[in-house]
């Protein structure tokens, strides 16, 4: 079914606004059935999700819906070595990524192991001076440890000549990645990776704490069945380990649906009971007093995390969330502030400069490259996602020093920048780079960034991948002023936790009058919003001052409009004040 345009309407930003189409009588049914509004039900049938499916979807429990981790390739294989070296008291490291996904994989699986009264060894790698993955020189200090196992987690999974080091090294590493591959893998010991093309499970839209989460499950079910629990050491809670799998799945960017959208709901209830030291003191720090979102988890805490690998303290992520020191936790979480602030300016200048330096023929192309010398490496990868939303575009961004170029790349729905990339490191172009559909990392000579943005542009052709900037904003009903209240906010969440791929439900809200405005903050806008009968709803857009949004909502001060936004609640205080966070305005729809 197709979206149903709203005839003889004008944006006033010079969006299209469209209705999306539903079953009607799927949704009657959803509505009798399940004893929920009309509204939510017709949210259900918009979302494709069947009958049959909705009670789990509802009430989804951890039990029913985790698919046997043994289903896995090399899953049982890696669990029984880990068994093995547990018996034998062999020594075990851990070798993470520096992002949130990297962080909360090694944190996750550190954690683990301290609840079976086990200590592991780790290590961070620093984003400057080692580079992303796995290399020879952490691998052999770990050798140097006496270590018999290695984990890579969120990374390994094209670390061909480091992992032939470590077997060469009698070292047996086991990667635990979501990374694509190639058709060719590495001689790990296990590679438990979704995206291998060998493995049939369908759960490629896993981040990778959540295939570390997976290993955990299935590793603590080997050593149950082992009678490795008794009086004296019990069964670890895996659940509690959940906070930071919802952290990381969040901040990957990963799909949320399925086995994703399960792990973050049943963890944030982990992180409303604050087990975790070091999270709550990143909490508080980042002012969260409310219910801890999703949002505060991808905008809040996600980029305190990741703004010390950023700024060279790639360990610091890891040491917070597995810090059992208030004292220690505080002080790791207010450096991890500092630096984010930090980050904040350096990507502000570089941001300016990279948009300044785009020309017209540049941002036509199907994938955007900016490019800049010396631009520091930690915020490239946050510059090419917002290149990536200003233009709807795929983006690449790269660092340029002593001829090098060091790439970070955000793509759009639709198009796998992961493969893209491997496929230019087949073909000579990257000197080394991967990563999956949405985001990927790359090195290569600078003289090659012409050759590798003609490589891909011709690939987007020749796939047929035809790029289509959509300025449609869809929209899942057409409401009234009225309808806004905390209670339809409360019946709205029950389809969430919400993110990519089960994105939070959009309104046109008709025919309401704007009745002040007062500006915010730096360049935020508040407004009030009214009806014939009085009702009055917050109305708030960010980052709209001087835009062509913020003009409309000043402009029409008095006058009746329709707005597309979203439904919130502002909790403060104890009171829940319902909001409407607007996106577009545009003229009276009757």
């Amino acid at each position: 079914m197709l979206a149903r345009s709203i005839p003889d309407f004008n944006s006033y930003t010079n969006n299209k606004w469209q209705v999306k189409a539903f079953d009607e009588r799927q949704a009657e049914l959803i509505s009798q059935k399940f004893e929920i509004s009309n509204l939510i039900a017709k949210l259900f049938s918009i979302r494709n999700i069947a009958i049959d499916d909705i009670a789990s979807y509802l009430n989804p429990t951890l039990k029913d819906n985790i698919p046997d981790p043994n289903l896995l390739m090399d899953m049982d294989k890696a669990c029984e070595r880990i068994l093995v070296a547990l018996k034998g008291n062999e020594k075990i490291a851990i070798f993470g990524d520096y992002d949130v996904d990297g962080s909360t994989s090694t944190s996750c699986l550190i954690r683990y192991f301290k609840l079976l009264g086990i200590e592991v060894i780790y290590h961070i790698p620093d984003r400057f001076t080692e580079g992303y993955g796995p290399n020879k020189e952490a691998f052999q200090k770990f050798i140097d440890q006496n270590v018999n196992i290695i984990f890579t987690l969120d990374c390994g999974t094209l670390a061909y000549k480091e992992i032939k080091f470590a077997k060469d090294n009698q070292i047996d590493v086991i990667v635990i990645d979501h990374h694509q591959p190639e058709i060719n893998l590495p001689e790990a010991y296990a590679m438990i990776n979704p995206n291998r093309l060998d493995d049939t499970t369908n759960l490629g839209y896993l981040a990778a704490v959540g295939v570390t989460f997976m290993f955990i499950i299935g590793l603590n079910r080997k050593l149950r069945e082992n009678k490795w629990f008794d009086d004296k050491l019990n069964e670890p809670n895996v659940i509690s380990l959940l906070d930071m799998v919802s952290l990381g799945t969040i901040c990957d960017v990963v799909p949320l649906v399925g086995v994703n959208r399960l792990l973050v709901q049943k963890g944030l209830e982990v992180i409303s009971k604050k087990p975790n030291i070091g999270l709550a003191a990143l909490i508080e720090k980042a002012n969260i007093s409310n219910k801890v979102s999703t949002y505060d988890l991808g905008f809040k805490l996600g980029p305190r995390i990741n703004a010390g690998g950023r700024l060279g303290k790639s360990k610091h992520g890891t040491e917070l969330l597995t810090c059992e020191d208030e004292t220690r936790a505080a002080d790791i979480a207010t450096e991890l502030d500092n630096f984010n602030k930090e980050r904040q300016t350096i990507e502000a200048h570089i941001l300016k400069t990279a948009i300044e330096s785009l020309t017209p023929e540049q941002t036509n192309k199907k994938i955007i490259f900016a490019y800049g010398q010396d631009w520091h490496e930690g915020v490239i990868g946050i510059i090419a996602s917002r290149i990536k939303q200003k233009f709807k575009k795929p983006c690449i961004v790269f660092s340029i020093k002593n001829g090098v170029a060091k790439g970070s790349g955000r793509s759009i729905k639709g198009i796998d920048l992961g493969n893209l990339i491997i496929a230019a490191t087949q073909k000579d172009i990257v000197t080394q780079g991967g990563g999956h559909a949405m985001a990927a990392g790359l090195t290569l000579d600078e003289d090659k960034i012409p050759l590798l943005q003609n490589f891909i542009e011709d690939r987007l052709t020749n796939n047929n991948d035809i790029l289509i900037i959509d300025d449609t904003n869809l929209a899942d009903s057409i409401i009234n002023i009225t309808a806004v209240n905390s209670e339809l906010y409360d019946e709205i969440n029950q389809l969430g936790p919400f993110g990519s791929n089960n994105e939070e439900p959009n309104f046109i809200i008709k025919s309401t009058k704007i009745t002040f405005i007062k500006e915010f903050g730096e360049n935020h806008i508040r407004c009030g919003l009214g009806s014939d009968i009085n009702k009055n709803v917050e109305g708030i857009t960010f980052r709209s001052k001087n835009t062509p949004l913020g003009d409309a909502i000043m402009n029409n001060k008095g006058k009746l409009v329709s707005i597309y936004g979203k439904i919130k609640v502002n909790e403060w205080g104890g009171r829940r004040t319902p909001q409407f966070h607007i996106e577009d305005i545009g003229e009276e729809i009757k």
